[in-house]
């Protein structure tokens, strides 16, 4: 998958320069470029070093308020 085809399916979009430092700091990678949070769906394109391009998705269950898991897809540029 290709990074617009991510942009695209999941609706992503670019952030602003504070938001982006924030989510990389929290998500210890070097940048966010995209993001998108509904409800209890997460989103990322995210440029980390060695790894490159990178598409984080997460899920949170509405019922016990946890993660069900970090899915990291490789993504061409």
């Amino acid at each position: 998958m290709t990074v617009a085809e991510a942009v695209k399916k999941f609706k992503l979009e670019p952030l602003n320069a504070y938001t982006a430092k924030a989510k990389a700091k929290e998500l210890n990678v070097d940048e966010v470029l995209y993001m998108n949070v509904q409800k209890n769906k997460y989103a990322y394109i995210v440029k980390d070093g060695p790894r490159g391009l990178m598409l984080y998705q997460d899920e949170k269950s509405l019922y016990t308020k946890m993660y069900k898991g970090l899915k990291m897809t490789p993504l061409q540029p």
